[in-house]
């Protein structure tokens, strides 16, 4: 992994009106995004900032997600997510993410871990 990333540094992305729910939640009021939506963006997020962190063959892979969801999200309104690393346990990565709408009302916050791999050796390659 090249040096950059050290606890308490943030990395926030957004997505939203282009990329379609996998699933919308109905109820009684309007359609509104699934939690899995607004939890993939917080994931992605972290996903994305670690790459470009990663050398040769080095990879990172989601471990945990465990998000609590605090407001819903309309279609069409954007979710930015911003994940900050918390704490480097060796080659896992634990992050506090959180998640908020393009007004800045907090849509869902949690944690994610992701561990650091070496493609050819999870893959059973030597």
């Amino acid at each position: 992994m090249k040096p950059g990333m050290e606890p308490g540094m943030s990395h926030t992305s957004e997505e939203g009106r282009e990329t379609p729910p996998s699933i919308v939640a109905l109820g009684d009021g309007p359609p509104t995004y699934w939690i899995g939506d607004i939890a993939g963006t917080m994931e992605r997020t972290a996903r994305r900032w670690m790459t470009g962190f990663v050398e040769g063959d080095e990879q990172s892979v989601g471990v945990t997600v465990c998000v609590h969801r605090t407001d819903p999200l309309a279609l069409g309104e954007r979710i930015i997510a911003t994940a900050t690393l918390r704490a480097i346990d060796g080659r896992r990565y634990h992050f506090d993410v959180r998640a908020v709408n393009e007004h800045g009302e907090e849509l869902a916050r949690g944690t994610h871990e992701r561990a650091l791999i070496h493609r050819r050796r999870f893959a059973g390659e030597r």
